[in-house]
């Protein structure tokens, strides 16, 4: 059987924190084998770009208590690149950890990430356990009823698949009768879901999918040839055809698939919050420094215009697909 997977993630990955420093994996793709490790929490890398001018009127809109502890904690899976990882010291970076630095400078704080399972983030998100989180957490209507949301990045979906495709795999109409791996708790799974469905009602086999903790595992999927390919954003999944290997392990197929925004999440019920991190974003578009961290990763069609910065607004005009 030919298996497809598809994640929100992406390949390296350590961490630091002021307190200390635990490695929490770097995966290197070669064509068979990867690499993984365990979880921790970093401080975002600085952000030589962003503005430094604190602006005490976003400042006092931030919750009392971290306006107290000048700290914001994130919750994200470090294993994204570009949109977010962790670098050979175990420094967060990455566009989204940047970005973090850049608005930490507008608020007079300073973003602290642990990474987590991707599945665990809006649970943890829900109960306080964790501020927002921000680098692979997509903006959805759905979502919206239980978070909210500062949009923060462009975001479509990819397939990966081996170097040459030899399943010819180019769309996911073309996975009938194949399995598809996917991120567990990710956008892409209902997607699949509806690719699944037209080929049953057309009398083909259904896709079989299979869900995955992290991007590397899924990935790992594809370098051994034990799935056909692998859905995921085009920020992370581009970066990781172009590097993986010296770009002779992967290529991308030829579809894509508009998505909602990736965003910054956060818990409802939070005063000015969202307010307090969108005057912020803004403030780095405003100035240039949010699209000079995207270009510094090569990822320009990711950046927003200022008329997208928005709190909510997947499902609005602003991202109509």
């Amino acid at each position: 059987m030919i298996v497809i997977t598809f994640i929100e993630g992406t390949l390296m990955f350590f961490v630091k924190t002021r307190q200390r420093t635990l490695a929490i994996g770097m995966v290197a793709l070669a064509a068979s084998a990867v690499l993984t490790g365990c979880a921790g929490s970093t401080s975002a890398t600085e952000s030589p770009t962003a503005s430094a001018t604190v602006h005490e009127d976003l400042k006092a809109m931030l919750p009392e208590e971290i306006r107290k502890s000048g700290v914001i904690s994130v919750a994200t899976p470090l294993n994204n690149p570009p949109a977010v990882m962790a670098d050979a010291s175990g420094h967060a970076t990455g566009i989204a950890a940047e970005v973090a630095a850049g608005m930490g400078n507008v608020l007079g704080v300073k973003f602290e990430f642990t990474e987590s399972a991707f599945a665990g983030v809006i649970p943890g998100l829900q109960s306080g356990k964790f501020d927002v989180s921000m680098g692979v957490i997509g903006d959805t209507p759905e979502r919206q009823k239980v978070l909210d949301f500062v949009d923060l990045m462009v975001n479509k979906s990819v397939l990966l698949v081996q170097k040459n495709n030899p399943d010819g795999i180019t769309d996911l109409e073309s996975a009938c009768g194949k399995s598809i791996g996917v991120l567990a708790g990710s956008l892409q799974i209902p997607k699949v879901k509806q690719a699944s469905d037209a080929c049953t009602a057309a009398g083909k086999s259904s896709i079989q999918i299979n869900e995955y903790p992290s991007t590397p595992d899924g990935q790992a999927q594809v370098a051994s040839g034990r799935v056909a390919a692998y859905i995921a954003p085009y920020l992370i999944l581009n970066h990781t055809a172009k590097t993986a290997g010296n770009g002779e392990t992967f290529e991308l197929a030829a579809a894509s698939y508009p998505e909602n925004p990736w965003a910054i999440g956060l818990g409802k019920d939070r005063g000015q919050f969202a307010e307090a991190l969108q005057g912020a974003l803004l403030t780095m578009v405003k100035d240039g420094s949010y699209a000079a961290i995207l270009n510094k990763y090569e990822s320009p069609d990711g950046a927003l215009n200022a008329d997208q910065v928005l709190i909510n607004g997947a499902g609005t005009a602003a991202f109509a697909k």
